[in-house]
């Protein structure tokens, strides 16, 4: 289908909520409809990244006709991304069947020494460039060695000093160091060296490709004379090199692949109150007019809302008083408000009054380990500061260690009402009985009211991760 029909297409199912389509619509009016043409809810992660790029009025809203624009857009830039991921796949796909000839020809004719060393082995040394740090005027070069053979660079300017030369060396015993040394052309006239190193075969066993940065220093190996970096890549097992690269490169097709679907299911996910399966279903959750967009939601609901409501207001007078507790805590410290303490309690209250994508059960687990953690500092702060009590060392007429009393009692308040908050959470976990579904905006409109939604990403589209499970597809047309 071209692009031009699936505007087409779009259009057509919008003329169910408006002939106008230059006409200012709330974002509410628009979204309401989406649910109605879904018989579901139209996932709000996608919607909000949407709107956020939208032409809005002073009032927030936007026209029928830069939804579509924006629509498309998405669209463009999706499918770009799935082209470029495929390429990736088809690249990497070659990369495999090349080594799979290759390792096809290898286990026949491929032999090891008795050190379990394949016969050829070499290691790969690619000097790149170098940090001189010793005191000349001349050109420099790098010389390496291993046994009896011996490479060296050409000359290189010493405050620009690039190479980007290839060496190899045989490998027997797996044994062998590779000796790396850099000198000028005064230092050779007087048969000295500006530093050196060695490399450790063991290092690259596993015969991936390494860049590191390798010092070279003194013959005592305390003066830094410069810093090189190389390349370095020893295969002492071909068949074994191949087997790891394909099996390396075919994990990177399953993930390439998994991208492609998740980006096919966005796709999916964005037109699907527009596919000709949906138009003529109803559903009486979604009522949707021009003068009215409120949901019918009677029937949509993951657990008892007015003991969820109940529940979450219980936990914000908690958290309010833990706040409070913790200002009064901090009232004779060196620092009066400590800022880990600030920022621990202010995310919970920015997490009540908020948050506006209640959209998984997955930040209850993470506030409630968070928690955890400050319990457990908390036993042990206990343990160091009440032992002068449990061995009847405090002297409290003393002004010190009535601070300390006064700090370690407010401290097990505090204490106390973390415990409680966890408990409060988990509570709320357990009351959803699917841990896997969303927790929708219609849910949480229930218990919080109206929301607000503002993304903070508004330079590229990132729909991923959402949890609708799509039985039809309409862009298997495209």
């Amino acid at each position: 289908m071209s692009q031009a029909q699936i505007i087409h297409q779009v259009q057509q199912v919008f003329n169910k909520l408006s002939q106008n389509h230059s006409q200012p619509m709330s974002k509410e009016t628009i979204i309401r409809f989406l649910d109605q043409q879904s018989n579901k809810m139209y996932d709000r992660v996608l919607f909000e990244q949407l709107y956020t790029r939208m032409q809005k009025t002073g009032d927030g809203q936007v026209t029928i006709n830069d939804f579509i624009s924006i629509l498309m857009e998405a669209l463009q830039s999706l499918k770009n991304k799935i082209s470029i991921l495929e390429q990736q796949v088809a690249q990497k796909q070659l990369k495999v069947d090349d080594d799979q000839l290759h390792l096809q020809q290898l286990q026949t004719i491929e032999e090891y020494n008795s050190h379990k060393i394949c016969q050829g082995s070499k290691i790969r040394i690619t000097i790149i460039d170098a940090k001189i740090q010793f005191p000349g005027n001349t050109r420099v070069a790098i010389i390496l060695g291993s046994n009896d053979t011996k490479y060296s660079t050409r000359p290189a300017n010493r405050q620009n000093a690039v190479w980007n030369e290839k060496f190899e060396f045989n490998i027997i015993t797996g044994q062998e160091e590779i000796y790396i040394v850099i000198l000028d052309e005064e230092l050779i006239e007087k048969q000295e060296i500006g530093g050196q190193a060695k490399l450790n075969l063991k290092d690259f066993y596993d015969q991936k490709p390494h860049d590191i940065s390798l010092e070279l220093k003194d013959k005592y190996g305390v003066v830094l004379y410069s810093t090189i970096n190389l390349r370095v890549q020893w295969i002492h097992s071909q068949t074994k090199y191949f087997k790891e690269s394909i099996k390396e490169n075919q994990q990177v097709i399953d993930d390439l692949s998994q991208d492609i679907n998740e980006y096919k299911s966005d796709i999916l996910q964005l037109f699907y109150p527009f596919d000709e399966k949906h138009q003529n279903q109803t559903n009486e959750r979604y009522i949707v007019t021009e003068q009215s967009t409120i949901q019918q939601v009677h029937d949509f609901q993951f657990y008892d809302t007015s003991q969820a409501q109940l529940w979450v207001k219980l936990a914000l007078a908690f958290t309010l008083v833990y706040f409070i507790l913790i200002l009064i805590a901090s009232l004779f410290k060196t620092q009066f408000v400590d800022v880990k303490y600030l920022f621990n309690n202010s995310q919970h209250l920015y997490y009540y009054m908020n948050n506006n994508k209640l959209l998984s059960l997955l930040h209850f687990k993470i506030i409630t380990t968070m928690i955890v953690v400050t319990i457990i500092f908390d036993v042990v702060w206990f343990v160091i500061f009440t032992n002068p009590w449990t061995t009847n060392s405090v002297l409290f007429f003393q002004l010190e260690h009535s601070f300390q009393m006064y700090e370690v009692i407010i401290s097990y308040i505090i204490l106390g009402i973390k415990v409680i908050l966890i408990c409060i959470y988990v509570n709320l976990y357990l009351m959803c009985p699917d841990k896997r579904a969303n927790i929708y905006d219609a849910q949480y409109e229930i218990i919080f009211g109206q929301r607000s939604v503002e993304n903070d990403n508004q330079d590229a589209y990132s729909f991923r991760n959402t949890n609708h499970h799509l039985q039809q597809s309409f862009s298997k047309n495209f």
